[in-house]
């Protein structure tokens, strides 16, 4: 028991010996960041589509189910009117909104695919 009490204390000064001692500086390293470059319009199209498919698939697919009378092409018209759209042009505007009820159908609803490619091909 006597061994005890000096190893206990040779425990505590070692731990709090490495508690006071300052903590080691880190090293200032470069590290090169990325630099963003702007995409192209093809580029942030298809980086749009994919966005707004997986976040809005399943309400397309609700809607079109829905729907079954609903004018795809009037509905087109109506959203490009209604929200923008950053960085595209008009005619890829609407490539957008036809490829996000496309590859919703596509994704989410199989069965209303053929209605929405013949809807919007009229």
């Amino acid at each position: 028991m006597r061994l005890l009490a000096p190893a206990t204390v040779l425990l505590g000064v070692i731990l709090l010996a490495g508690c006071a001692a300052p903590a080691p500086t880190p090293t200032a390293t470069s590290t090169p960041k990325p630099t963003a470059t702007a995409l192209t319009e093809p580029q942030l199209l298809d980086k749009q589509t994919k966005t707004m498919v997986n976040l809005y698939s399943q309400v397309v697919c609700t809607n079109l189910a829905e729907r079954p009378d609903l004018d795809l092409n009037a509905a087109v018209d109506k959203v490009l009117a209604t929200y923008a759209t950053e960085g595209l042009s008009e005619e890829s505007r609407v490539e957008l909104a036809h490829r996000v009820l496309e590859q919703s159908a596509a994704k989410s609803c199989p069965d209303q695919s053929e209605r929405v490619t013949a809807d919007l091909t009229e």
